[in-house]
């Protein structure tokens, strides 16, 4: 009888994206307020800088209307350079959904260096696109 088996470091490979896929983005961080939509919205309409932290090709396809692009894995280490953003500017931070830790870290990073109002909408894009709310789309339409 022959067995087939898989390498170990496959094995490995797919049980840990299994179990990383089902995490949600932790409800506290240290240093930040984490937001729901609604409490999200509001910041919107009074002006709070948003900064989503998906990759470009998903932002290009839609995003939260006004809020700035800046990749988790690339320019999001211009908030690290002095002067950039005043450290009081309220800022909220968002990723697609709550099973996505892109936002978590981005938020927890602005905390961690220095940024004194860091608002976390833990349930992300997804949820403002589903509540309707402002966005702008690929075609350069604002709904």
């Amino acid at each position: 009888m022959k067995w087939n088996f898989l390498p170990l470091w496959m094995v490995c490979f797919i049980l840990s994206t299994n179990v990383v896929a089902q995490d949600e983005a932790p409800e506290q961080i240290n240093g930040v307020i984490t937001i729901n939509t609604h409490q999200a919205k509001r910041l919107h309409d009074i002006g709070a800088l948003f900064i989503d932290v998906r990759p470009v090709k998903q932002w290009k396809y839609g995003h939260i209307d006004g809020s700035e692009h800046l990749d988790l894995r690339g320019s999001f280490r211009q908030l690290l350079v002095p002067g950039i953003l005043d450290k009081e500017t309220p800022i909220v931070i968002y990723g697609n959904s709550t099973y996505h830790m892109r936002g978590a870290i981005g938020s927890y990073l602005a905390a961690l260096w220095g940024y004194e109002r860091v608002f976390f909408l833990r349930d992300g894009y997804f949820s403002w696109l589903a509540l309707d709310y402002p966005v702008s789309l690929r075609n350069g339409r604002v709904y």
